[in-house]
Order: structure tokens, then sequence, then C-alpha cells
């Protein structure tokens, strides 16, 4: 009974201190460590939730015969002053968490509201329980109006943690939205946005506003947070979203947050690959090449278009896979579909008879890219006998036209791509027949927009597509594209570039300056590399802005060697594989958590490395992530030692790379150490993490991560 008083006697000048918050709510002001109070409202709010349903249970569902007994009476008063109790120690702790940045006052009016509410409904109650038993209508109306109330409460509460109508989402019409087809969607509407809603939303809205970042509208999505913008093309980690979802999960700044629903490999692909290549709001998946990654991925998540009916069976899966190579590459067009795509890649192995090859599945094939291949004018023929082809790729290749007729047969045609190649008009005037033609893709052609009007007047269904004419515009160059597949070099290597505008030079240095159009090195096929280097290239053209610099190290491996220790512990999320890692070859990307990086940041990473007979070595080249946002940052100290054996090393060398600013971004940084050429078998490396990252850092004075991927000994 003791207990039972002090609790009774704690409502009244709790739910007092209740409605002075109200009351003075702006001019609330909580110190940190009420803060901390206020954050455990999250915590503490299921309790009364819970109780308050219970004895709004047993009011109106216990028959009146057992109401009676004393166990009853007792159980249920004890029911209700806890839930009392909890009641307005939870709309305290709300109170106190409402003052905190990020949420809206106005969102969150009517949820305070019915939380302060339910607190003093629960007094009253409590403390006329006595005269409530004598009316029962009475009783059960506020134990059902309670029950109703804490309900909207929680429901106000999930609107502003998890996103509007959270709730009863699943069951509201707005939510239960039709599927919407691959030819039909929007990469932004039907790609990134369930993704953004369904992981990101639930704080970052109108609501809720962490950061002060909300996604609800396009318009505030670009504009960012208090962090700044969400994504940046222009350094290599894509930006800040990219930044924090692949930062570790124990990371406090990870999103989305530990405890909450994460991503998963394939959405964090999709919003890798949608802002890669510049985040667009109005495009559609169909206008994707048919080799883009994001289209790939959009044919995994989207269902074909209602109008795209497939009725015919599906091929062999043996005969599909006999028939797919590196070379000509066979894939469904969706999870579960009969209809195929078949991509042709490697220019030099084409020839005509591996069109041929493809008779068996000349009715399940949809789609065809034969960009850049050295198609002729014969096989038209061979494409026209795929009765169902939709899209067909022709750009750059040496077909001249003549025979296009031939494909007036393929009445599901719906895109056709002639850009790159010596077409003429009159050409194009027997495909104006076809049904479903959509569009024809004819930049770098002889047709030009003054042709197209009789072709349009013979068809206004099928879209020509000429290219850009805006003469006085100055448009900037793209990048050079670098061809070379393997950064990892043992003797001379040809190097690799080329420009897909015609007149355009492409200059290029060795010496880690930047590329210039006078003094740096013109570009030719003759250029061979044979050390350990960086590469950086420009493209220029006159009338045309410069383009960006690209830049790829290539790792010199002059030496193989024959052993490998790992002398010190790495953690076990980022292993690898072991010591083999330093020595396999296999160069990783920029994704730490690809499996390829071996990781530490307690202790110096300790490597030793053996030959079975003596190697004059000069240089040491360490292949190493940086990524400020993930608190991955090159070594403070790399230290080499040599000798005969591990038993008998000496100093060799040491080096203190360059550690990052603010402004930096993600790199694969090649880290050399150099020495007095010696004769060794054995060389043990020594490599030390920053022990306490700078004052500008978030995690300032935490340790710092290395990673390695790649020894190379020269």
């Amino acid at each position: 009974m003791k207990l039972k008083n002090i609790l009774a006697n704690t409502l009244i000048p709790f739910n007092c201190l209740l409605l002075f918050f109200l009351i003075f709510d702006s001019k609330l002001v909580v110190p940190s460590w009420l803060q901390v109070l206020g954050r455990m409202h999250p915590v503490v709010l299921h309790f009364p939730i819970v109780l308050v349903l219970i004895y709004s249970a047993i009011v109106l569902f216990i028959p009146k015969r057992i109401k009676s007994e004393s166990w009853y009476i007792e159980s249920a008063e004890w029911i209700l002053l806890i839930a009392a109790f909890t009641a307005v120690i939870t709309a305290l702790m709300g109170m106190l968490l409402s003052r905190e940045a990020g949420y809206d006052a106005d969102s969150i009016t009517a949820h305070k509201y019915t939380g302060v509410i339910t607190s003093f409904i629960l007094v009253i109650i409590y403390f006329c329980r006595n005269l409530l038993k004598q009316q029962a209508i009475v009783s059960k109306a506020l134990a059902a109006c309670t029950a109703f109330i804490i309900i909207w409460a929680g429901h106000l509460g999930a609107d502003i943690t998890h996103g509007e109508n959270f709730v009863l989402a699943p069951v509201t019409p707005a939510h239960i939205k039709p599927q919407v087809g691959l030819s039909d969607a929007f990469i932004y509407a039907d790609l990134v946005e369930p993704i953004l809603e369904s992981k990101c939303m639930g704080c970052h809205n109108s609501s809720k506003a962490k950061g002060e970042l909300v996604m609800d509208t396009k318009a505030l999505l670009i504009k960012g947070g208090k962090d700044g913008k969400l994504w940046d093309t222009t350094k290599a980690d894509l930006g800040l979203l990219m930044r924090r979802i692949h930062l570790p999960e124990e990371e406090k700044e990870h999103m989305p947050p530990a405890g909450k629903p994460q991503l998963t490999d394939e959405e964090s692909a999709i919003l890798y690959e949608w802002i890669k290549t510049g985040p667009v709001f109005d495009k559609k998946v169909i206008d994707l090449a048919v080799t883009d990654t994001l289209r790939i991925l959009a044919s995994k998540v989207l269902k074909q278009s209602s109008d795209e009916v497939y009725d015919f069976e599906a091929a062999d899966e043996k005969q599909v896979n006999k028939l797919s190579n590196n070379n000509r590459v066979i894939t469904p067009l969706a999870m579960g579909s009969p209809a195929l795509v078949v991509n042709f890649y490697n220019k030099p192995f084409y020839n005509s008879k591996q069109l041929e090859e493809l008779q068996p599945l000349s009715t399940q094939i949809v789609e065809l890219n034969l960009d850049n291949m050295p198609v002729t004018d014969d096989d038209i023929k061979t494409m026209a006998q795929f009765k169902n082809l939709r899209r067909l790729n022709l750009d750059f290749t040496a077909i001249t036209g003549n025979t296009l007729q031939q494909l007036s047969g393929l009445q599901f045609l719906k895109s056709l791509s002639l850009s790159g190649t010596p077409v003429k008009p009159g050409q194009l005037t027997a495909l104006t027949s076809l049904p479903k033609l959509r569009a024809i893709y004819l930049w770098s052609t002889q047709v030009e927009s003054k042709d197209l009007q009789p072709l349009e007047e013979r068809n206004k269904n099928i879209t020509y597509q000429t290219g850009f004419k805006g003469d006085s515009t100055i448009l900037k160059l793209t990048p050079p594209i670098l061809e070379n597949e393997n950064f990892v070099i043992t003797g001379a290597t040809p190097l690799e570039l080329k420009h897909y505008v015609k007149g355009t030079l492409i200059r290029y240095t060795l010496d880690d300056s930047e590329p210039d159009s006078i003094s740096s090195a013109v570009y030719d096929k003759n250029v061979v590399i044979n050390t350990d280097v960086t590469v950086k290239a420009k493209a220029f053209k006159p009338g045309w802005i410069s383009s960006d610099v690209i830049q790829q190290h290539f790792f010199k491996s002059s030496y193989n060697v024959d052993s490998v220790m790992l002398l010190s512990k790495v953690d076990d999320k980022y292993k690898a594989n072991g010591a083999k890692t330093f020595i396999d070859g296999e160069k990783s990307d920029i994704n730490f958590a690809s499996g390829k990086w071996v990781g530490c940041k307690e202790n110096p990473m300790e490597v030793i490395l053996m030959f079975n007979k003596p190697v004059e070595a000069a240089s040491i080249t360490l292949s190493m992530l940086q990524q400020i946002g993930a608190y991955i940052f090159p070594p403070s100290q790399v230290e080499v030692w040599g000798g005969a054996d591990k038993n008998h090393l000496r100093f060799l060398s040491k080096t203190n790379p360059q550690q990052p600013n603010k402004e930096s971004g993600t790199e694969n940084l090649a880290i050399k150490c150099s020495f007095n050429k010696t004769k060794l078998s054995c060389i043990k490396l020594l490599i030390t993490p920053v022990r306490s990252l700078p004052a500008w850092h978030a995690g300032k004075g935490e340790k710092a991560w290395v990673f390695v991927d790649e020894v190379f000994v020269n």
C-alpha cells in the first residue's frame, strides 16, 4: 500500500509539470542532460500503451460478477495506477524531446496533445475510480475513449518517426500502387523514390527533419541538409549520401542508423548508379542503354509493361547457356521472362556466323545490341528473322543502309539506333510502315533536320533523334576513355585511350602534373608504359571546353613474391583472403567492403614477403585506400626492412605519406617506398595507422583505419 500511495501522490505534481510544459512549450530550453531523458521517450512509451489497452479491455469485457471480486479490484487499480504513472512520465519525456532540432512544431502538435490528454484522463479515472464503479456506462466510455486516444497518439508518433500514415499505409488506397512496367517506369519515381521512402524518409520528412534534411520533395532532396548536398558526382565516393551508406554499420554516422531496416545490396547499387550518371528526375528507364547497369537492375525489380505480352515459350536453358559466352552475352530481359537480350562485345572476335548461330533463339530475342561491331548489310537479313525484336542497336557499325528495308517485317520493333553510320534519308522510308516503331536514333549521320519532314508525314508516331544542333553553344568535352583493363603491369604495356568525338586531341602526363593544351604530350597509339606511374589525361578540341582530367595509377610488378605472412591481427570484417591478398594481383575498386581489402586500426600491420631466390629490389609500392568519411586514411608511416631471412633484417627505408584534408575525396592510393638497390630474400613492412584523427574530422581523436590490397616489389 505504501508504494501505491507514493505512485498516486506523484501523479498530481507530475501532471501539473506536464501542464506547465504544455503552456510554456515555445519558451522551453532543454539542457543537454535533460535531452538524454527526453530521448528515452521511444523506450518507455510502450508501457502506457500496453497497460491502457489492458485496462480498457478488462473494463469493457470482464463480466460484472467478476468485477466485485477483491483480486480483480486490486489488480485493476494497480494496472490503472501504473498506466497513469508511465503515461505522465512518457509525456514529459516527449515534451523534452520535441524541443530538439529536426522536429517540425506544427506536425507534432497533435501528437503532443493526445499524449497529454491521455495522461490527464488516466489521472481523472484513477482518483474517481470508486465513483465510476457505480457508473458502469461512464466507466466503459472513458476506458474506450482512452484506448482510442492512445492508439491515435501512437499513430501520430509513428508518422513522425517513420513517415506519414505509417501505421495505416498498407491498407490505404494511396499505398496500393499499380505495378509499373519496365517500359513505362521513370528512374526516380519508380526505382529511387521507393527506396528513399522505405529506408530514409522515416527520419527525413517534413515532420522529423533529422540533420535539417527533408526528402519529401525533389527540390528539398536536391537542397540537402545542414551537412550539405547529398551528392557530388565530381568526387570518387559520389558525396555525402553514398559515403554515409558505405560506412560500417557500427559507426554513428552510418545510414540508415543501426537498428533501422538496412539497404539491400540491390538498393545501394540503384542509388549508386543513379547518382553516378548525374541524378535525373524525369528520365525513363527505357531510355537507358540495354547494357546500362541501372537498366539491368531495373529489370530485376520492375515487371514488363502491360502492353509487352510475351506469349512465346521460354528458350531451352541449355541452349541459351551454350550460345552465351564472353563475346556474346545472352540474358533474360527480366526475372522469369521468356524474352532475351543479346549483347555483343570485343569487336575483333565478331563475325556474321556469330549472329547466324542465334537462329534457335530467334523467337525469344527481343533486344539486340551490336554497337560498334563490324556488322555489314548482309547481316540485316539475319536480324530480320528475329520476329519479336523490340530494340535494335546498330550504332557505329559498317552498315550502309542499303538493306534496311529487310527490317520492315519486324512488326514489334520499337527502337532502332543507327548513329555513326552512313545511312541516308531515303533509306529510312521503308521503316515508316512499322506499326510499333517509336524512335530512330541518327546522331552523326548524313540525315539532317531538314530531311525529316517527309518521313514524319508518313508516320507521325516515329521520333527521329539527330543530335544536338546548337552551333552557338559551347559544349564541354567528356573525359577520355581508358580502355586498359589491367592496372597491374609486369612489362611494357600499350596505353589505350580514346574519345568518341571526332577531331578530339588527347594530351597526357606521367609526372603527376595536370595535362594542358600546350606543353603536355599528345597521345597516340604508340605510347607505352613500363613503370610504376600515374597517368593523367584530358581531351581538347577547338570550339569546345576541355574535359575533366581522368587519372589512373598503373602498378608495376617486377618480382613475384613466393610467399607472404601477415604477423599482425587485422579486423575480422576486413581480412579479405588473408596474407595472400597482398600478392594475388587482383586490384580492388574503391568499395572497402568489397571483400578484397585488408583493414586494421588498432595496431600496425606487419607483413613479411619471402623470395625463394634473392631479388635486387629498389622500391616497394602499396596499393591503399583513402576514404575520409569512413575513417580510412593513408598510414602515418610505412617502414621497410630487408635481409637474407626474417631473422636478419636491417632497416631500408621509411615514408610518411601526405595526409588528406577535409576537402579530399575517396581514391585508390599508390604509396611508394624507395631505397638503395639491395639483394633481398625477405622484406618486412610495418604499416602504422594514424593514431588520432584531425580536429576537422567528425571522428576527431579516434583511430583511423588503414586498408591495403596489393604489395608490389620493383
